[in-house]
């Protein structure tokens, strides 16, 4: 039986949709096909554009864009309640994960300005995702964890938490 993925860059664009399988600009599929749209664009040729497939490409960008924002505030909410439950476990890995996530997240909500009215769902939708996970994660009970999500976006993103208890020493929770 023939293997129904196509094994390299050739057979992928000979595969692909009839917009990704053009080629220009001598190269082949997908990127060949965005250079072209992109020139298009540029030389006002609006009629000449692959107009349904160029807008279901922009709104999964923007999709995606709001995923990653996402996963950004997840990750740091994640990590933002393990520190409050296991304060004594903290690490410098979570100290980074924290501040990486911030500025990944800070990055996204610069970069693209229309999403600043998803901003409030985004979050919303990040926090009942973290919480679940941050139980999973440390295996203690869900029900342990705040319902409601106990930081404001802008606390979130400028959160610092405390410094990690020294290699070897835990610190006693009060």
């Amino acid at each position: 039986m023939a293997n129904p993925e196509p094994k390299d860059l050739t057979e992928w664009t000979q595969a692909a949709p009839a917009p990704m399988a053009r080629t220009v600009h001598e190269e082949p599929g997908e990127y060949g096909w965005l250079v072209q749209q992109a020139d298009l664009l540029r030389a006002g040729r609006f009629d000449a554009l692959d107009r349904q497939p160029l807008a279901d490409l922009l709104t999964d960008m923007a999709v995606s864009e709001m995923r990653a924002l996402g996963s950004a505030m997840r990750v740091l909410l994640q990590h933002m309640l393990k520190v409050m439950v296991q304060p004594g476990k903290l690490t410098r890995s979570w100290l980074y994960t924290i501040a990486s996530q911030q500025d990944e997240a800070r990055v996204l909500i610069k970069g693209h300005p229309g999403m600043r009215r998803h901003l409030s769902a985004i979050y919303a939708d990040a926090y009942p995702r973290a919480r679940h996970l941050a139980a999973v994660e440390t295996g203690i009970p869900e029900s342990r964890f705040p319902t409601a999500n106990p930081w404001t976006m802008d606390e979130a993103l400028s959160y610092v938490p405390p410094e990690p208890p020294p290699r070897g020493r835990k610190v006693t929770q009060s």
